[in-house]
């Protein structure tokens, strides 16, 4: 009986999985309708994250305008310290973003060398690199903090925006 259920229950999971399937051409895996993640837009995801951060807030359009410049720039500072962060394991991120890949880069030349020297003269710059982008965002984090009420501090402290 225990078995008739597990098979079941594996069975079940093998239709969903080929009735959401999609036929693709031929010698390509078949795609899930989960949405057109190949066309990714940065842009537009921040303009919804936006969007969404506006309506938390529940701010008229007025004020909007003069706290979404601060919002974006916090928003781009974290993103600026993350890719000195999370970087170190792969080569991964965006193009365009020259001096965080020559200081991640340097770093990761510098392990491959086996040169202590380098390796200790690329963990300076890095780290040098690190601290400039943490204030930056702290800078911002304080600007848009001016504007808010304590309500709406709140909200962006729990949605990560502020510390």
């Amino acid at each position: 009986m225990r078995i008739t259920r597990v098979f079941a229950l594996v069975f079940s999971a093998l239709l969903a999985v080929v009735a959401t399937a999609q036929d693709a051409p031929e010698g390509q895996p078949p795609t899930r309708n989960r949405g057109e993640r190949g066309n990714f837009d940065p842009a537009q995801m921040q303009e919804r994250m936006l969007n969404r951060q506006k309506e938390q807030l529940g701010l008229a359009d007025q004020d909007w305008e003069a706290i979404k410049p601060l919002l974006t720039a916090v928003s781009e500072k974290q993103r600026a310290v993350r890719e000195l962060q999370s970087r170190g394991f792969g080569r991964g991120g965006r193009g365009g973003q020259a001096p965080a890949v020559e200081v991640v880069d340097a770093v990761t030349k510098a392990i491959e060398s086996n040169d202590a020297e380098a390796i200790k003269r690329a963990l300076g710059e890095l780290r040098a690199a690190r601290l400039v982008r943490e204030a930056e965002l702290k800078k911002a984090q304080e600007s848009l903090r001016e504007v808010l009420s304590v309500q709406q501090e709140a909200r962006l402290v729990l949605s990560g925006m502020l510390e």
